[in-house]
């Protein structure tokens, strides 16, 4: 259909269907362009920052390259079990309304803990929270439970299959893999302000343990009195210094995790780095190119409109 004959539809359309269909495509465009801009600021970071070694590593915005290692022991993949040292999942739920569905996400999580990256000068502790991730071990299945690898099937079998359909997606990172690190690097102090947020979190743990809040109920009344929880935290101080003691005779070790700054993205990639920047350039010019073109078919569209 020609441009012309396309725009003069629109211009003698239903109203509220018009202005409804003309405010999604522009929405939609200005995401794209949003997240076009945003790849390409995270592509030019990745450019322009050099890698830096573990030991001789600046406090604070790095790059880093290494091998992954378990922080304190491998960890089991929550949903195939297998062998890893981070991992994420995700289950959905295929639900139809009318003649059409979506995927909907009824679990997910991971592995909720930090995992060592090795470069060969040294060690440091990665914190994926709040990580733009890219994985190259990447697993999805599809099956009638959720969560059975046993019941793995294609998606043509999942889609046509009469029963309640779910599809699993797991991601992780496996020992020894290289993995590439872009965040804020930092060397953790032991002192006063440790001593208390151990403090603070041995306290915290001890009030949702009965068993532990029945041993300071010293008369016995079911209750624990103002008197004996100082008593509690006197010994969740002592055992805060203790441990602060026996962590400072060590050499601490450092961690990256997110800046907390928008304009400094956290990232990590199992992903070498070449294929990590071709896929940021294919994203950000294909986002921002397909986000302006709907935005100008939008502003088009509101001419014709009103021109009409």
């Amino acid at each position: 259909m020609p441009a012309q004959d396309f725009l003069a539809q629109l211009a003698t359309a239903d109203p509220a269907g018009f202005w409804i269909g003309v405010a999604i495509a522009a929405g939609v465009g200005v995401w794209l362009v949003r997240r076009g801009l945003e790849h390409f600021w995270r592509l030019r970071l990745i450019v322009d920052t050099p890698t830096a070694r573990i030991r001789s590593a600046p406090q604070g915005y790095v790059e880093l390259q290494g091998r992954a290692a378990p922080l304190r022991g491998l960890l089991a993949a929550r949903l195939t079990g297998t062998p890893c040292v981070w991992f994420r999942w995700r289950i959905q739920e295929y639900r139809s309304s009318g003649k059409s569905g979506s995927w909907v996400t009824i679990e997910h999580g991971d592995a909720e803990r930090a995992f060592l990256l090795d470069d060969g000068s040294g060690e440091a502790e990665i914190h994926p929270d709040g990580a733009h991730l890219h994985f190259r071990a990447r697993q999805q299945w599809y099956g009638p439970h959720p969560g059975r690898v046993a019941t793995q099937r294609n998606a043509i079998g999942a889609f046509f299959e009469r029963q309640r359909r779910y599809r699993m997606t797991e991601e992780r990172i496996a020992e020894h893999e290289s993995v590439y690190v872009l965040g804020h690097f930092e060397t953790p102090r032991r002192g006063v302000r440790e001593r208390a947020a151990l403090t603070r979190t041995l306290l915290a743990r001890w009030k949702r343990d009965p068993e532990r809040m029945q041993c300071f109920d010293r008369d016995g009344d079911g209750e624990v009195s103002l008197q004996e929880w100082e008593h509690a935290r006197r010994k969740a101080a002592r055992l805060a210094e203790q441990a602060e003691a026996k962590l400072g005779a060590e050499a601490p070790r450092p961690r990256v995790l997110a800046t907390g700054d928008p304009g400094q993205p956290f990232v990590i990639s199992t992903e070498d780095e070449p294929t990590l920047l071709l896929k940021l350039r294919l994203s950000a010019f294909g986002g921002s190119l397909a986000g302006a073109l709907l935005c100008a078919g939008a502003a088009a569209a509101v001419v014709a409109r009103i021109t009409a």
